[in-house]
């Protein structure tokens, strides 16, 4: 191994060996701000509590489109920060956490084991002249392939050295992995059943936006005329009112994806991890058809759906091989059929309620602009804001979908605010989610941030209710929930705060919010039992799924009786 040697003024060395890997924003607390004093060319965001420095790291990643970064400090940091490590590292966001530990309390804490099973890779910097390569070296591995996050943990001692003495350091080759080349025999058994289909479909997930293969696939799409789906973490990827769109697809998918996914002959899937929320029951899943699988990371082909043709690779040179194989294809006939099948879920028409979710949805929409980034917690809302919030582009949407993780929504917004500063951020969240880190308002309002929060307020944890409701009988359990006055917890940080509790008030709380760049909260009053639908019962078929017609839930229940 060959190592070059380099003298460095100490001031800089630790911010220039991010700076030479484009790192221009951290996230971190009160303690990581004397790192950063000697250089001015990075941003520290400093926030409250662990869990949300790593969701305001991983918001602005998936936001921009960059590596994510944030600081923890281990003696009392690093249990709080694992929900949120976990979380970007199961939806494939690229961020580096470093964790510093501060003293000797910190041996009790075995860093490694505890991170090593949620991250991509884990480093522990050892001598402080190994900083700029093992920087360089993390921020390839979280940035490629299938991304995620790198743990790098380095002790207070080496950065005290960094302020006493000029440092030499060594920069270690490390090598660098090329993506995996196409499987070429994969790749043309995939085209002659592509060409053989007639009842072909694509389902799109995450992977896909990561990739940054949308365009191309926008374009397959049009040549072909081959119909799609999406999976939760895949909206946006290809504007949602695209005439061939059908849906998401899943436990609360569209009627038209469902069935869509149900009946297909073949099965072009792009990014997918398949989780139980996609798929319902294993064995009910797209029963009759061939079953494509494009992905990076090969320990995500038939883990949870056998597959029949597996395309280890990345998705952007594999829509582009298929694209100039497929210029004569067209799935025009079966196309003309699905596109008719309802795509719409339930508009809450049953409902007695004055203020219903999905008008909400749309009026925000309506007053946001067509620029608007959507963050969301985890819970009912989350659900509503997928079905009936228009996302026309890629990163559009910032949502915990493998982990689901309550409490993400407010500091992913606040991540997002940072990176797109030209751009207004809506968080919708549940006065259960908001909860779990409301003190991050202190963070919004202090730096002015342009953010809206928009609490759907029912009194529950409305997912958790609604499925005691639903298939326990009504028995409730440690749901029903107090919250605090909004918008006087608003109004003490210097905040606007707005009350709703029917349409008409909404929609003028909803332009009075936007037509300033200042944050708002904005507390909806909706129905306390309002429900998430469709919505497929627990070990159903996603073609089980039930659409809130009163009717239909009396037969089920005759059915089981």
């Amino acid at each position: 191994m060959q190592r070059k040697h380099k003298a460095v003024r100490a001031g800089s060395y630790f911010t220039q060996s991010l700076k030479n890997i484009g790192v221009d924003t951290v996230f971190g607390s009160v303690f990581q701000s004397l790192l950063f004093k000697y250089d001015k060319d990075i941003l520290h965001q400093q926030l409250t509590h662990e869990q949300s420095i790593i969701h305001a790291a991983d918001g602005y990643a998936r936001s921009t489109g960059k590596t994510g970064v944030a600081f923890i400090t281990t003696d009392f940091g690093i249990t709080n920060a694992i929900t949120g490590i976990a979380t970007a590292q199961l939806d494939s966001v690229p961020l580096l956490v470093f964790i510093q530990k501060t003293n000797s309390k910190d041996e009790c804490l075995d860093i490694a084991t505890l991170t090593k099973p949620i991250s991509k890779h884990y480093f522990q910097i050892e001598h402080p002249e190994d900083f700029p390569s093992i920087i360089k070296a993390a921020g390839q591995i979280a940035s490629t392939g299938r991304k995620g996050t790198v743990i790098i943990e380095f002790s207070n001692q080496q950065v005290e050295q960094f302020d006493s003495q000029p440092i030499h350091y060594r920069e270690l080759y490390t090598t660098e992995k090329g993506l995996p080349s196409i499987p070429l025999p994969q790749l043309n058994k995939a085209v002659q059943q592509i060409k053989r289909a007639r009842k072909p479909l694509l389902l799109i997930g995450g992977g896909v936006i990561s990739s940054g293969s949308y365009h191309i696939l926008e374009t397959l799409i049009s040549q072909t005329n081959i119909p799609f789906t999406s999976t939760l973490m895949g909206l946006g990827a290809i504007d949602v009112n695209h005439p061939l769109h059908l849906g998401m697809v899943g436990m609360h998918g569209t009627f038209a994806a469902n069935r869509a996914v149900h009946r297909c002959d073949v099965l072009i899937c792009l990014g997918v991890r398949f989780s139980d929320r996609i798929t319902g029951k294993a064995k009910g899943f797209s029963p009759h058809s061939i079953k494509i699988q494009v992905d990076i990371d090969p320990a995500e082909v038939n883990k949870n759906i056998q597959v029949d043709i597996p395309i280890i690779s990345d998705i952007k040179p594999v829509l582009t091989a298929m694209m100039s194989q497929l210029n004569n294809y067209d799935s025009e006939h079966w196309t003309e059929e699905v596109v008719n099948w309802r795509k719409s879920s339930p508009q809450f028409s049953s409902s007695t309620s004055k203020l219903k979710p999905d008008d909400i949805i749309r009026i925000i929409d309506q007053y946001a602009g067509k620029n608007t980034i959507v963050a969301t917690d985890v819970g009912q809302h989350q659900m509503w804001t997928a079905l009936h919030f228009p996302f026309r582009r890629p990163r559009q949407l910032l949502t915990s979908g493998g982990f689901g993780t309550m409490g993400y929504g407010l500091p992913a917004a606040i991540g997002a605010a940072v990176g797109k500063k030209e751009q207004t951020i809506v968080c919708f969240t549940g006065d259960g989610s908001i909860q779990m880190n409301i003190q991050e308002l202190y963070h919004v309002a202090r730096h002015n941030l342009n953010i809206k929060i928009i609490i759907l307020r029912n009194g529950y944890l409305g997912m958790v209710r609604q499925w005691q409701q639903l298939f326990y009988k009504n028995k409730y359990s440690q749901v029903k929930i107090s919250s605090p006055d909004f918008l006087t917890f608003a109004d003490s940080f210097g905040v606007k705060g707005y009350r709703a509790s029917n349409k008409t008030e909404a929609k003028k709380i909803i332009r009075k919010a936007f037509a300033s760049m200042q944050p708002a909260v904005l507390d909806f009053i909706i129905e306390e039992e309002v429900n998430v639908y469709p919505i497929v019962p627990p070990g159903g078929n996603n073609t089980d799924a039930i659409d809130g017609n009163l009717d239909q839930m009396k037969r089920r229940k005759q059915n089981h009786n």
